[in-house]
């Protein structure tokens, strides 16, 4: 069943169409890449489906219902979340406070009440810090949770942003090249982690370039070139594609 799907999706920018007639669907529980070449409309995809752009025609679905209109804030509340390509992390706050971020809107104490440190406050600021140390002890960083952000490698700082999406609880979790710029070892751990995600019962689906992590953790892969989706299956379907293969590389000289 699909937990996530777009219907017939595109938007254009002064004319200059960017996405066209995108159909696509990300099974619960599943892992589902999306790929293409650079400027094929996949981060314009992502933005349409997070809610920072608003299409031009088609529509977007969560479990079923129309969120085509629902402002971005709006889809992280019902479930979807979202890593970006670039780190976009408070580089002289701790990581656990990067973390917490991810669930200011779940917490329910006020101003008020903050400022007073009531008891109520206190008892759910505790319980938010052991649910989000939960979630560094899952990405590898509970052991720097005080430590200043920018202090982190790199690959670790990609690990600390998608603890703050998972902070959000969400049902999806959109990772947008979250393997670029890291090595060997570190894209192993990657790897797992994300396959981990998804047998948690979270539905993934990612932007990579770096087919090795593709092939390896996806169920199914769907592939955009030039604004529109020309391939759309399992890793081995899609590795046999021509279509794909002469997107990547080029047709060859009859």
């Amino acid at each position: 069943m699909a937990l996530l799907e777009t219907k017939k999706l595109g938007i254009n920018f002064d004319g200059l169409v960017a996405l066209e007639d995108v159909d696509f669907a990300a099974e619960e529980g599943k892992i589902t890449a999306v790929i293409g070449p650079n400027g094929a409309g996949k981060t314009t995809f992502f933005n349409l489906v997070a809610g920072f752009y608003t299409p031009t025609e088609g529509s977007v679905h969560f479990g079923g219902k129309d969120i085509t209109r629902l402002k971005a804030y709006q889809r992280a509340e019902i479930g979807i979340a979202r890593t970006f390509q670039n780190i976009n992390l408070f580089k002289d706050m701790s990581v656990m406070d990067n973390a917490l971020v991810g669930l200011h809107s779940r917490a329910k104490s006020n101003v008020v009440s903050s400022m007073l440190r009531t008891p109520a406050q206190r008892r759910e600021e505790k319980a938010l810090r052991e649910e989000v140390m939960s979630y560094l002890e899952f990405m590898g960083l509970a052991d720097c949770a005080q430590e200043k952000a920018g202090s982190l490698s790199y690959g670790m700082q990609k690990n600390l942003e998608i603890v703050r999406a998972l902070a959000l609880r969400p049902k999806v979790l959109l990772l947008d090249e979250p393997a670029s710029g890291l090595n060997t070892q570190d894209l192993d751990e990657l790897s797992g982690r994300i396959t981990n995600i998804r047998d948690r019962g979270i539905t993934v689906v990612l932007i990579e370039h770096k087919m090795d992590v593709v092939m390896s953790i996806s169920d199914r892969i769907a592939v955009l070139n030039v604004g529109r989706k020309i391939a759309d299956g399992t890793p081995e379907e899609v590795r046999s594609s021509r279509e794909v293969i002469e997107a990547y590389l080029g047709k060859e000289d009859e």
